[in-house]
């Protein structure tokens, strides 16, 4: 109820509103631009004279002639698009039945991309960081060329996003937000240098209390304290005013993609990330928000289940650069990647390879990045294969990987929520489960509450932990983030962690079937998924 009423009494709501506005205009000259125009003729009293008939057909004419050349260019544009049929019929189903309206939505929201601003910033980024990684290019192709039957899942995600892979890093997982929480407060409270902290969600309450009196503090010590968050993602859950009171205290914050009154396809991309970068001693990524309920101190949806890790060592430089990206994203100015990326990591005494990455919308980086990561680690199984997401509205590409990983004879085990956070969304989920229990693979319900947690395990040697749901938002339109871990001492971890889930979870029967309206439902959610 304190987030609704915040909601009603901020700027969101106007904004809200304006948007609400703006797309009934578009509907209105949609369905009524004959009758608009009609009724202009009449207001002037010449509609019964034979110029006013004619100047009404010369409109109408004029009007639909536009609407149809504009419409046909649009309809050319989606079918020569690089891209999945799956986001195209939609589109072009909808072309042909509310032209007007689907030509001004596609040319709104129907490119996945950044805007021009965005793309420019975004390539002075690559040109910034890519002078350094350049320099390490031949360190970083002999050690994927060390990662045996990993080196084509590692090869792709370096190809994509020009970072490389880590050996001798120190990675810890925690499997729960009660594990986190405490050793990221202690963290913080040891900065010297700088703290980059990035998350889609800060709330009110006993665990941001804490956070912005320990920042505060180091910014008053000299401690460089960046902040960016999702202002949708953060909508209702903390003041609009925060970025202004955290800079009376020297703290840099920044809202990622304000909410403004336009519609604009930049609300799509949000910033789901959540990374925190502490000097260069360590860093933490994966699936927990800064809010009470990823600790279980405010109880929602049952048991809230999530996980991170922390990275020592020379990884840290991936985040770091991921983070500023974004950072630099919201204040327009390009910062100095090399002061950051040029340290000297100390090597800890632990095998195995760490990979932090980044994704991003369509324009960013010209590929569907965490999806094609889940299906090389699903193509990289050859026994077994542990699934945690939070919600389940894949890619076709997505869901087929699972099947065809199951029908290879790998185990495949899905686990998702048993109290979801979205009822409609978890009904869309649902329907996607006989098809995959078809194909052998295992569906288990968490039963104690909420699986937040979006990481993946693959023969217990290659993993994943981060922030990419198995859905169209994370995969496609968000600014996403994750690790691939191989061979690290922490994947024992991870996987004894997937079987205290399973003993924990309901297996969904073979036989499962949904009933008969909730298909038609699901099937009308389906379509309109790959728009937005």
């Amino acid at each position: 109820m304190k987030k609704f009423f915040r909601i009603i009494f901020s700027g969101y709501f106007f904004v809200f509103l304006a948007l609400i506005l703006e797309l009934g205009i578009v509907l209105f000259f949609e369905f009524f631009v004959d009758d608009f125009v009609s009724w202009i003729l009449q207001a002037l009293n010449i509609e019964q004279s034979v110029s006013a008939t004619f100047i009404t057909l010369l409109g109408y004419i004029a009007i639909r002639l536009i609407a149809f050349i504009v419409g046909v260019i649009i309809f050319f544009k989606i079918v020569n698009k690089p891209e999945d049929p799956e986001f195209k019929i939609p589109w072009i189903v909808g072309m042909l039945l509310l032209p007007f309206f689907f030509s001004i939505m596609f040319l709104i929201f129907g490119n996945h991309g950044l805007n021009r601003r965005d793309k420019i910033i975004v390539h002075g980024t690559i040109n910034a960081f890519n002078a350094h990684f350049k320099s390490i290019e031949q360190e970083n192709n002999k050690m994927i060329d060390e990662l045996d039957n990993a080196i084509g899942t590692f090869r792709y995600i370096h190809n994509t996003t020009h970072l490389g892979p880590h050996k001798n890093n120190r990675v810890t997982y925690y499997k729960t937000g009660e594990e986190f929480f405490p050793d990221f407060i202690e963290s913080l409270k040891k900065a010297k240098e700088f703290i980059f902290i990035e998350f889609f969600i800060i709330s009110d309450g006993q665990l941001w209390s804490q956070v912005t009196e320990i920042l505060k503090k180091k910014a008053s010590e000299g401690v460089d304290v960046r902040i960016v968050y999702d202002d949708m993602g953060c909508g209702g859950t903390i003041s609009l005013s925060t970025p202004r009171k955290l800079r009376k205290f020297g703290i840099k914050c920044y809202k990622f993609h304000p909410f403004r009154p336009f519609l604009s396809g930049v609300y799509n991309n949000r910033d789901h990330r959540k990374i925190v970068v502490i000097d260069h001693q360590m860093a933490f990524t994966g699936g927990i928000n800064l809010a009470d309920e990823y600790a279980n101190i405010k109880k929602r949806f049952g048991y809230w289940k999530d996980t991170m890790v922390k990275i020592e060592g020379s990884a840290i430089n991936n985040l770091i650069t991921i983070f500023l990206q974004n950072h630099d994203l919201c204040t327009g100015e390009i910062s100095d990647y090399n002061s950051y990326l040029m340290y000297n990591y100390p090597k800890y005494h632990e095998h195995g390879y760490v990979m932090p990455f980044g994704d991003g919308p369509g324009s960013f980086d010209d590929a569907l990045i965490g999806e094609q990561n889940y299906i090389n680690m699903l193509n990289y199984a050859k026994k077994s294969v542990f699934i945690s997401t939070p919600y389940l509205v894949p890619t076709y590409s997505l869901l087929d990987a699972m099947r065809n990983a199951a029908l290879r004879g790998v185990q495949v085990n899905l686990i998702v929520p048993g109290i979801p956070d979205k009822k409609a969304v978890y009904a869309v989920a649902k329907s996607h489960f006989k098809y995959l229990l078809d194909a052998g693979v295992n569906i288990y319900i968490y039963t104690p509450g909420f699986n937040h947690m979006k990481t993946m395990i693959a023969d217990d040697e290659l993993a994943f932990v981060g922030t990419i749901n198995y859905d169209f938002r994370s995969l496609v339109h968000h600014f996403e983030c994750g690790t691939l871990l191989y061979k690290c001492p922490c994947i024992k971890d991870i996987r004894e962690d997937f079987n205290q889930m399973i003993s924990l979870s309901q297996p969904v029967p073979k036989n499962f079937k949904l009933k008969l309206g909730t298909r038609w439902f699901c099937s009308l959610v389906k379509i309109i998924t790959p728009l937005f």
